[in-house]
């Protein structure tokens, strides 16, 4: 008796276990129809540039280059002064990436003629960061200081 018991509740317990599995997979309303499990959006997040890039732009670089997407200019940068301050607009806090934003241009950070560092640049009213790639790919993200957002404010407006 105790054999056909121990059979029974190790059934019991495989149906209990298959049963749940289904449950996780689908949900039935109190009408017995079948709904699709919620669908979310990932959305990316990104680390802040490390310090230590931030530190060798500060120090290293010796000219940048903006070349906006829906304009017909560009800006570059030679003097050190000026490129060490630009680097001081890179905030070190991540931003929250926002799917419907597109970026307006890139900004291409060089030491000796070849780029360093590389961003997108996000600026319209709901989107105002710099996304970087590391290998062609998205690497890191960081939010414009308010003196950047003045920098380019005066940039798109002498544009007008």
């Amino acid at each position: 008796m105790n054999k056909y018991l121990f059979i029974g509740l190790l059934l019991a317990g495989l149906l209990h276990s298959c049963g749940s599995d289904t449950a996780k997979e689908t949900d039935k309303s109190a009408t017995g129809t079948e709904t699709a499990p919620a669908q979310t959006v990932q959305v990316p997040s990104y680390p802040s540039v490390p310090a230590d890039t931030i530190k060798t732009l500060f120090n290293e670089c010796d000219y940048i280059d903006y070349v906006f997407y829906y304009t017909n200019f560009s800006v570059s940068q030679k003097e050190k002064r000026d490129i060490q301050t630009a680097v001081t607009y890179i905030a070190s806090e991540t931003p929250e990436i926002n799917p419907n934003c597109k970026p307006v241009g890139r900004v291409f950070f060089q030491v000796g003629g070849e780029n360093r560092a590389e961003a997108d640049l996000y600026f319209d009213q709901n989107c105002m960061y710099y996304l970087f790639y590391e290998d062609g790919k998205p690497a890191y993200a960081n939010l414009i200081m308010p003196a950047g957002i003045n920098f380019y404010n005066k940039i798109f407006q002498g544009v007008k």
